[in-house]
């Protein structure tokens, strides 16, 4: 009976951090650039077996429930979206762009840049788009004199924008759309990692399938609660039953 209790709670637990989870994805559904995360789970279960002679001899594992183990990340490019503003860029294919940020660099698929009054080319938080030195961009004549190549070469400034390989292990949201990477980061490779001027890239998240997981997921939470309550309701009529004299 307490068994039954942790596997209902544990689906409960599950279900509301799968619940924030699609909250958040949907809230960031026209966040430029905005990768969406996943929540994964694990079964929760104990080991089940018998003394045999002096050992043990396993019989398996039972099963008590599950848990919400982690997030991973959606990294499917979203769609390219043309904006017709020059300091708009989005990578096509593989890269993050390099942005400085006080605690070391950041990495991003976002790319609703300006230029600030400086001439520096930062993202919307004002942080630095950096270069393959690790240099902020700097554009002396200001966005009438912006212009970028495929390979990310800024014309008239001798500079060229990082990217960096998309690793497949790593990466950590820290906030303001950025990831870190845990690690060696890697260039793109030559013809990888297409720059686009004029555009950026939207959100990956599907807008349908988010809120089909949520209503599925919602239920789930219900049918956990209810059975919660069942399970209490069970015990507490055990309790009154044993203290009948």
């Amino acid at each position: 009976m307490i068994r039954g209790i942790y596997t209902s709670i544990s689906g409960v637990i599950a279900a509301q951090r799968r619940m924030d989870v699609l909250g958040n994805n949907i809230a960031n559904v026209n966040t430029t650039g905005f990768k969406e995360a996943l929540a994964t789970q694990s079964a929760l279960g104990m080991g089940v077996g018998t003394t045999a002679g002096e050992g043990f001899l396993s019989l398996g594992t039972l099963g008590v429930g599950t848990y919400a183990s982690g997030l991973t990340d959606n990294l499917l490019q979203g769609p390219i979206l043309a904006s017709g503003i020059p300091t708009d860029l989005a990578v096509s294919g593989d890269g993050l762009f390099v942005i400085g940020t006080p605690t070391g660099p950041g990495y991003t698929r976002a790319g609703d840049f300006v230029l600030d009054a400086a001439g520096t080319l930062t993202t919307q938080q004002g942080q630095p788009v950096l270069d393959v030195t690790g240099k902020p961009i700097v554009v002396p004549g200001g966005t009438g004199a912006f212009s970028v190549g495929p390979d990310g070469t800024v014309q008239g400034t001798g500079q060229r924008i990082a990217l960096v390989a998309i690793p497949a292990t790593g990466l950590t949201r820290i906030g303001d759309n950025l990831f870190s990477i845990a690690g060696a980061v890697t260039p793109v490779a030559a013809g990888a990692g297409i720059i686009a001027q004029g555009a950026t890239e939207g959100s990956n998240v599907d807008l349908a399938t988010s809120m089909t997981e949520m209503i599925s997921t919602q239920r789930s939470y219900q049918l956990s609660a209810r059975a919660f309550s069942l399970q209490d309701g069970t015990l507490d009529t055990t309790i009154a039953l044993g203290r009948v004299k």
